[in-house]
């Protein structure tokens, strides 16, 4: 009686229990009939990166002591209400900064 050798252990390539005595799966074959795990997914890039920040952070004060020095002296209170939000603002950046998350690294 010939044996069948086209279809044979076709059962467990699809996922059904091999019959007794039958050779298991290869670990190549094991790998392919499992497929890949998915990668996670990639962190989304931040709307504005992080060196935006502190540049700008840098901007604001210089352009505060900028005003200072370019000022005459006594300051007018709305010149040193301009100054001190400027630099108010600019602490606000940094810690914006300080504590988002970059994109390219994971934590």
């Amino acid at each position: 009686m010939p044996k069948q050798v086209l279809g044979r252990d076709l059962g467990a390539l699809l996922g059904r229990s091999p019959k007794e005595g039958a050779p298991p799966l290869s670990a190549g074959v094991g790998s392919l009939m499992r497929g890949h795990s998915p990668q996670p997914p990639a962190a989304p890039k931040p709307l504005i990166p992080r060196w935006y920040l502190f540049a700008g952070d840098v901007l604001l004060v210089a352009l505060a002591l900028i005003t200072l020095c370019k000022s005459h002296h006594p300051l007018s209170w709305p010149r040193a209400l301009f100054c001190a939000a400027l630099v108010m603002l600019a602490a606000l950046l940094a810690l914006l900064a300080l504590f988002t998350r970059d994109g390219g690294t994971s934590d």
